[in-house]
């Protein structure tokens, strides 16, 4: 932005002021982009927490955390444990995320970061089944599959810079058809979620950040996961931190809509008036923003509408329709419409059949489940990187943990997660959709799959001590969708006094999105830009500029 020389000094005294205890920052949702914008705050710059209004639609009894979320129920007299998403992490990818977690205290006596670092010398993955094939054939991943026409063609997506990729491009613009059922795209699609269909932008990102760590698809040594769950290991932490510190969370309680005021010149606007409602629709009294406050607005959800089922019933039909869309959703939706800069919600809105996905968390008793996963996979629960199932029509992954997953979990007790891109495919062996399917039945696929119904008592043993409980994520994929420039605003539009916007679906360049990364480092951005301006961004990592990680790329695409 250019500024005159008086534009600059008022900038300078608002972001002065902004210290001072009258002014308040005004979040919404308890997603991981305004709690790391809350944590920054208090912990890098010094920012009163009780002036920090987190506006949470869900009760505080609900699920929160967006998809880092994580809760359990009782089924009879038996705990059981469910999830929505389950973020995987690497060291130089995720630098930001990992300074956030130095700034979180788990305990008493560490921060989670400290935690993690001790967790990740106790187990580390080292995988040596890389993937399942029909019929129960294992596969160490070591040969990634890819012809020379594909090697060629992704070394040229590499080197096309982004602008010179045409708006709306899709990965199977860039590759044939023998690169979707290559070794690299089955270990690819199931670290990162990826469909055909999804945006070339996005891929060519993805490959870039973690160019790296091609020589190590098939090991995957460099993989990070947390102690307990995503929620329980930095999320759970840094709510109970913010509570301790004075923060203002509103439960129950939504932004619906957003009033913008504009200068005389039309280049400069500030949000001045936040409108809100009940998490069930009624209105509630509006509040003020003055114009050294700051508003961060987290736009768009990836577990928007999500829909749950049960080990007997199936998912109930998530309600996507304008009405029932989430807050971040709706509140991006109004705002959009009178500020076109602020991007375009529709377009990532407009099919949720390239969006869907599904996810199902099962929990075992009695330990045989466990003890038949760790002779498949010849590792311990833990130490084994996403399984993809390559002959399912559902698209399974298989994500196994270190146990306990979660806090206070029985010890002859295991959890799994799963997830799923072929949410409307006819199962191989259960003759139904996913979306059909109860969760045992769900589960008697994935059995059938691992070859882990051969022996009928088994089976049973497992399926009747188990608890599946399958979820639908309508948009878990919507950021992936293709994109044209303009569809993501950024995280500080030009002329911004007062707001920043936050979340999965702003523009970041060279990020990635789908990753704990962009949301935190869009929340660092926002602070930096209004409050703390010698806040230092951890820089991205490119391997590609590194002779002998370029070499050793070269060697791994040869195997």
């Amino acid at each position: 932005m250019n500024f005159t020389d008086s534009a600059i000094k008022e900038e300078h005294n608002k972001m002065q002021n902004r210290g001072d205890s009258s002014v308040n920052v005004y979040l919404n949702g308890l997603g991981l982009g305004s709690i790391a914008a809350a944590m920054y705050l208090i912990r890098k710059a010094d920012f009163n927490p009780a002036n920090i209004h987190i506006f949470e639609q869900m009760g505080d009894k609900h699920l929160v955390g967006g998809s880092c979320d994580a809760s359990e129920m009782m089924v009879g007299d038996q705990p059981a444990y469910f999830m929505q998403g389950s973020r995987m992490f690497e060291d130089r990818v995720y630098a930001c995320t990992k300074e956030l977690w130095s700034i979180i205290p788990y305990n008493d006596h560490e921060s989670c970061l400290e935690d993690h670092r001790k967790n990740l010398e106790e187990c580390r993955v080292h995988t040596v089944v890389r993937l399942l094939h029909e019929h129960g054939e294992k596969d160490s991943g070591y040969q990634l599959g890819l012809n020379t026409a594909e090697k060629l063609k992704m070394a040229r997506l590499l080197a096309t810079p982004e602008f010179l990729i045409p708006d709306g491009a899709k990965i199977t613009d860039i590759f044939g058809d023998t690169f979707f059922t290559s070794n690299y795209w089955y270990m690819w699609r199931a670290l990162f979620a990826f469909q055909p269909w999804h945006s070339a932008v996005e891929m060519k990102r993805y490959m870039r950040l973690f160019f790296h760590e091609m020589p190590n698809m098939n090991t995957m040594i460099a993989l990070e996961r947390t102690r307990h769950t995503n929620f329980h290991s930095f999320i759970l932490p840094a709510l109970r931190f913010m509570q301790k510190t004075g923060v203002n969370i509103h439960y129950n309680c939504r932004m619906s809509d957003i009033d913008f005021k504009v200068d005389a010149s039309g280049k400069k606007r500030w949000i001045e008036r936040i409108h809100l409602e009940t998490g069930s629709g009624n209105p509630e009294p509006c509040i003020p923003v003055g114009d050294t406050d700051l508003v961060f607005l987290t736009i768009g959800s990836i577990v928007s509408n999500a829909s749950f089922g049960a080990h007997d019933r199936p998912v109930d039909t998530p309600a996507v329709d304008d009405r029932n869309l989430g807050g971040a959703w709706t509140l991006w939706k109004k705002i959009a419409a009178r500020q076109p800069d602020l991007g375009r919600p529709d377009q990532f809105l407009r099919d949720i059949s390239q969006s869907t996905m599904m996810t199902f968390t099962v929990t075992f008793r009695g330990g045989l489940f466990q003890r038949k996963f760790e002779w498949l996979v010849e590792r311990q629960m833990g130490r084994q990187s996403p399984l993809p199932i390559t002959a399912s029509p559902w698209i399974l992954h298989l994500h196994t943990y270190r146990q306990p997953l979660f806090p206070g979990q029985p010890r002859d007790t295991c959890v799994i997660w799963v997830t799923a891109l072929g949410y409307d495919h006819i199962g191989t062996f259960v003759k139904k959709t996913m979306a059909e399917c109860t969760g045992r039945e769900m589960l008697e696929e994935l059995l059938a799959h691992l070859q882990f119904d051969r022996d009928e008592e088994e089976k049973n043993e497992i399926l009747d001590t188990s608890t599946c409980i399958p979820c639908m994520l309508p948009y878990g994929t919507s950021q992936f969708l293709g994109r044209a420039r303009g569809d993501r605003p950024e995280v500080v539009p030009e002329g911004s006094g007062n707001f920043a916007l936050l979340g999965q679906f702003v523009e970041i360049p060279d990020g990635i999105v789908f990753t704990t990364e962009y949301s935190v480092l869009g929340a660092m951005h926002a602070v930096k830009k209004f409050v703390k301006p010698s806040l230092v961004v951890p820089p991205m990592y490119f391997g590609q500029h590194n002779p002998l990680t370029s070499i050793a790329v070269a060697r791994a695409l040869a195997r």
